[in-house]
């Protein structure tokens, strides 16, 4: 004779963990350049605008390092991350500027290229 108890079935709810895609990328409206680009999955701003030869003020090639390639987002404007909190002012952060190495949009937005900061501030 067997001993055993018998096996539970364990039912998973797939749903609870959300869909694995990434998010569809948008698209951005560049300005003062007046060009809108397409990104692709998982790309940043800065790769975008690098892809379609457009100028972005950069010293680190979009690693996230230099903090020159900032961009002005409409309000309400994402949460910033980390890094962007490492190289942009409070003021800033709290008016829309974030870096476009770190910005990935999921829908489509016109965003504004700043200039590089001048030298003196963070």
């Amino acid at each position: 004779m067997n001993d055993e108890q018998p096996r539970k079935k364990i039912t998973l709810d797939l749903e609870f963990f959300g869909d694995p895609r990434p998010p569809a990328p948008g698209r951005v409206h560049l300005l003062p350049a007046n060009v809108w680009l397409q990104l692709e999955p998982g790309e940043s701003v800065f790769e975008a605008a690098k892809r379609s030869n457009i100028g972005i003020p950069t010293t680190c090639g979009g690693k996230g390092t230099c903090g020159l390639c900032r961009v002005l987002f409409p309000l309400p404007a994402r949460e910033p991350t980390y890094v962007e909190r490492q190289h942009i002012d409070r003021a800033d952060l709290a008016r829309g500027v974030r870096l476009a190495c770190r910005s990935r949009p999921t829908h489509d937005l016109a965003i504004t290229v700043l200039p590089e900061p001048r030298l003196g501030r963070k």
